[in-house]
């Protein structure tokens, strides 16, 4: 697989890492699928789909892949599925749920979360999370990653983020703290380096139990699975086992990270190798504390977010499968928690 070679679609704005498949019609159920790969360039977070093809993972379970590469994946929202049938990424959650509430054809099928180590800091005069009910939270943007972790936290301390508080964007993090210190706001998410710095000013600082952010969303439409499970059913095994391809075989998966990251330190391409292993489960099962927090963003801008739950929006039978087969017992030699 050489990059020379890989075909560029240009969409705009978006988050980097996407993931499509095509497949063309199959004479019978043993037939290899052709499936087009859509992501957007070589990332870490995209790691799974091409380690899993050049190692050639995908192909074990019959399914040849041709890659499309995408600029800025998912702010087009249903645009991304577009000539595709299955796409993985994540932006703001905007792009792709209000489609959906507008009856759009969309299904999930698999997530990847980051677990994020977050603290709440709160303004003078206050002591623990429960007492920002009515008062402002402030996060770099609507719908981005600190908003998202604002509204886990609020959630696990009881609160309801759409109905209980209000939920403001001041940007970068130094505003935040500064917009603290003068009482405009009275709560923010910040990440550790900078709560100690907010400390330092006489700020509370508490801190929270590891907070779960959607990475990644395996994103196909229901008239797709409808079309062709089997298609869907080999590609999410071959994803699967590229998953357990790249947390068993560490010196062969940097090698291959390696060829896209030409100009990266040995020491660099491991760290990047660990930081993304640390993060990956056996099954990309979805999370709903993340899934909710993105619908709860959702809300602000569309009260029919609402009636939406996390559970809903997925197509969870391709996974149940792998789980209660014994795909997954053959696959790891060891015993792994799901």
């Amino acid at each position: 697989m050489k990059p020379v070679k890989k075909s560029v679609v240009a969409i705009v704005a978006g988050v980097a890492c996407l993931l499509g498949l095509w497949l063309s019609p199959a004479s019978a159920a043993t037939s290899s699928r052709r499936v087009k790969l859509a992501y957007s360039g070589w990332g870490i977070g995209t790691a799974v789909a091409y380690v899993g093809i050049d190692g050639s993972i995908f192909k074990q379970y019959d399914v040849d892949i041709e890659e499309v590469f995408i600029q800025d994946a998912l702010s087009g929202g249903i645009q991304s599925l577009i000539g595709v049938d299955v796409v993985l990424g994540f932006g703001n959650p905007l792009a792709i749920f209000s489609p959906i509430l507008k009856g759009a054809d969309i299904v999930f099928l698999g997530s990847h979360v980051k677990m994020e180590q977050y603290a709440m800091v709160l303004s003078s005069g206050l002591s623990q999370i429960k007492d920002l009910r009515g008062k402002k939270i402030d996060v770099s943007a609507l719908g981005e990653r600190s908003d998202l972790i604002a509204r886990i936290i609020l959630r696990r301390a009881g609160l309801d983020p759409v109905k209980d508080v209000q939920i403001v964007a001041a940007g970068l993090s130094p505003n935040r703290i500064a917009a603290l210190s003068q009482n405009k706001i009275q709560g923010a998410p910040l990440n550790p380096e900078t709560a100690s710095g907010a400390r330092e000013l006489g700020l509370k600082v508490l801190e929270v139990k590891e907070v779960p952010v959607i990475d990644s969303l395996l994103m196909t439409t229901r008239s797709f699975v409808q079309k062709d499970q089997e298609a869907v059913r080999r590609f999410t095994k071959g994803y699967v086992a590229a998953i357990h391809y790249y947390l068993s075989h560490r010196n062969e998966s940097i090698a291959i990270i390696k060829k896209y990251f030409s100009g990266a330190a040995p020491s660099t391409l491991e760290t990047m190798y660990d930081s993304f292993a640390a993060q990956l489960k056996p099954l990309p099962i979805p999370n709903g504390e993340a899934m909710q927090a993105a619908i709860d963003a959702v809300s602000v801008a569309d009260q029919k977010a609402k009636a939406l739950k996390p559970l809903d929006l997925f197509e969870p039978r391709f996974l149940e499968e792998l789980k209660s087969s014994g795909f997954l017992k053959d696959l790891y030699a060891e015993k792994v928690s799901l």
